[in-house]
């Protein structure tokens, strides 16, 4: 079985996407391959990411903020999914991705794009986690719809 490999996506890729990209490599036993960039990658992660992660079992090893464009060079892991996990114009226009991944809208909502505190990052992971918990088990990342996609 071929693994799907799912890019989060957010402004800075900082905390919404590094958060969802651990969460599912962690709880998706190996089906699924999670990345995670932006088009305006902060230096480093925000501090409540590793706080949040750390609370929920999650080691932060590996993550860092990084530039969506890299998924669209010629050797980098080939988006199935692209799931944009906030509203905000800079992320309307993408990188020509290889291949037509699937893209979906989840809109983690928050008032900035990073947390300010550890209740609105606390909340913004709940969501998350429910998000991809969602998609999960309701198969949206099964191998039916790569399958579907493939035959477009």
């Amino acid at each position: 079985m071929t693994k799907a490999n799912v890019l989060f996506v957010c402004v800075d890729n900082s905390f919404l996407s590094l958060a969802a990209e651990a969460y599912l490599n962690q709880t998706s036993m190996g089906e699924l391959r999670a990345f995670s960039g932006g088009p305006l990658p902060r230096e480093e992660m925000v501090s409540l990411t590793k706080k949040v992660l750390f609370a929920n079992g999650m080691d932060e090893g590996g993550l860092h903020p990084k530039p969506w464009t890299i998924f669209s060079l010629p050797h980098a892991p080939q988006p199935d999914y692209i799931i944009r996990l906030q509203t905000s114009v800079l992320l309307d226009k993408q990188p020509m991705w290889p291949g037509h991944p699937v893209k979906l809208n989840w809109d983690i909502c928050l008032d900035e794009d990073v947390p300010r505190n550890i209740k609105e990052a606390t909340d913004a992971f709940r969501k998350i986690k429910e998000s991809i918990d969602l998609a999960t088990s309701s198969k949206v990342f099964s191998s039916d719809s790569l399958n579907w996609r493939a035959a477009c």
